[in-house]
């Protein structure tokens, strides 16, 4: 177990680096546009190791895209609607 004391040491020596990355926020249209666009260019790819991770990429930003649109059903808001037609 780490002492106070030895966190700060090693703080101090640069063995323990923290980055605080921004957080993003991405509208339920945002992340569907990029779930299409990854797709698009995972069709543009070979097979390969790169095409399964443009792939998965895609799916999880569906994934993100439908969650989010449940929870703002559930909490009564809901997300702008897009007319295709």
């Amino acid at each position: 177990m780490l002492d106070v004391d030895d966190f700060g040491s090693a703080a101090a020596r640069g063995e323990i680096t923290m980055r605080a990355e921004p957080s993003r926020y991405f509208t339920v249209e945002q992340l569907e546009e990029l779930a299409v666009a990854k797709y698009i260019e995972a069709a543009l790819t070979p097979e390969g190791d790169e095409r399964e991770e443009l792939l998965q990429e895609a799916k999880r930003f569906a994934s993100r895209a439908k969650m989010k649109s449940w929870l703002m059903g559930e909490m009564g808001i809901a997300p702008p609607r897009r007319d295709y037609h």
